[in-house]
């Protein structure tokens, strides 16, 4: 009741009508199909008949008959945007910079889609010609089918990357920094049929390449970018990502297999790279080390001598501080020590992802024994 009240008040303020003045593209479209999908019975846009084809008269039906739900949706964006813009400030009067994450490919039924065709790979009735996938690799032996629509990266070089410049700027906007999840489909993409049940059939196509970051940089100037370089990584993907001087990731949890020469253990890491514990894909330290092979525990007995079953959790986190890479990564449940039960996602399966939130019976003041770890493991690192 407190947000609805607060959002009837926004609606009827000035600086709430100045806002509509200049009404971002992305936010008409997004409110149009959230009140399209939730008065319409329907599993996809392509089901919305004549909406489906944004035909303007159509348009116009919807919003003067959702009026009330659309000026909601558009308030509540506002709202969130003030919101989110004191938590930067704060943060940055802090030192602290915000760094998001972006995935490459977006869902089918999704506004940007359904508002721009003509920058995806669909038929002429609206449906994919090929979807989104990777090859099998460490996570499926079967490979793994996203099932995102791919991105008809012609029609997108021709008008200058337009969708993902703003996409970009509408980042910017959130984050001082970002990563772009599976930065190798703009090198090159594994394209999967439509309809197809599993990923592994599909085939490699060229990505956009050089052309999409000169466009890109032409556009905002030089950004700071993670790329994600995990995966089927080809000489073409580190070119890619060398050329843009943005730096590629290195997993502790990968690091202990394949030999002295895994590009994921710490003697091979690059002073332009962010090394991470584990990333939302893996399990937390504690459940990757319960589910080890004990050939690989014994490769990580012999060179992190420090662990035990007892604080594997944060002998990967000090082993991430200490290497060369200019940034590292630590995810909240490794500091907490938990086990699998707190992952984040468990790729290539539908249901039980995303859901995990430090538990209501920790409070920041309850922390100070980790606090201390930390701030000692920073001090001893360098890293404060």
């Amino acid at each position: 009741m407190a947000l609805m009240s607060e959002v009837i008040t926004l609606i009827h303020s000035i600086v709430y009508s100045v806002y509509l003045l200049f009404l971002p593209g992305w936010l008409e479209d997004a409110a149009l199909f959230a009140a399209i999908d939730n008065s319409i019975n329907a599993v996809s846009w392509s089901e919305w008949q004549p909406l489906k084809d944004r035909h303007p008269g159509a348009l116009k039906d919807i919003y003067e008959n959702q009026k009330d739900f659309i000026e909601n949706f558009m308030a509540q964006q506002f709202l969130f945007e003030k919101q989110w813009k004191r938590v930067r400030s704060h943060a940055q009067k802090l030192g602290i910079s915000i760094m998001g994450d972006m995935p490459i490919y977006v869902g089918y039924h999704s506004a940007d889609v359904w508002a721009n065709r003509k920058s995806f790979l669909l038929d002429k009735n609206g449906f994919p010609t090929f979807v989104s996938g990777v090859p099998p690799d460490a996570f499926s032996k079967t490979g793994q089918l996203w099932n995102s629509p791919l991105y008809d990266w012609k029609s997108m070089e021709a008008d200058g990357f337009a969708w993902w410049v703003k996409r970009i700027k509408r980042a910017l906007d959130l984050y001082d920094e970002f990563r772009i999840d599976h930065f190798r489909g703009l090198a090159g993409f594994w394209a999967v049929p439509s309809g197809s049940e599993v990923a592994m059939f599909g085939s490699w196509r060229a990505g956009p390449r050089n052309a999409f970051f000169d466009a890109l940089f032409k556009a905002v100037g030089r950004i700071n970018i993670i790329a994600e370089d995990l995966g089927v990584i080809t000489e073409d993907v580190v070119e890619l990502r060398k050329s843009i001087g943005a730096p590629g990731m290195a997993v502790l949890q990968f690091a202990f297999g394949g030999g002295p020469g895994n590009p994921h253990l710490p003697h091979n890491h690059e002073l332009n790279q962010v090394v991470y514990t584990g990333t939302h894909d893996n399990d937390t330290a504690v459940g990757w080390w319960q589910s080890l092979p004990e050939e690989e525990k014994q490769t990580v007995f012999k060179y992190l001598p420090q662990v035990s079953n007892l604080d594997v959790s944060w002998a990967l986190i000090a082993t991430a501080l200490s290497s060369v890479a200019r940034t590292s990564m630590v995810t909240m449940q490794d500091i907490l020590s938990l086990g699998s039960s707190a992952r984040m996602n468990t790729p290539a399966t539908q249901k039980g992802n995303w859901k995990w939130r430090i538990p209501s019976c920790v409070s920041f003041d309850s922390l100070s024994l980790e606090e201390a770890k930390l701030k000692e493991l920073l001090t001893l690192y360098d890293r404060l």
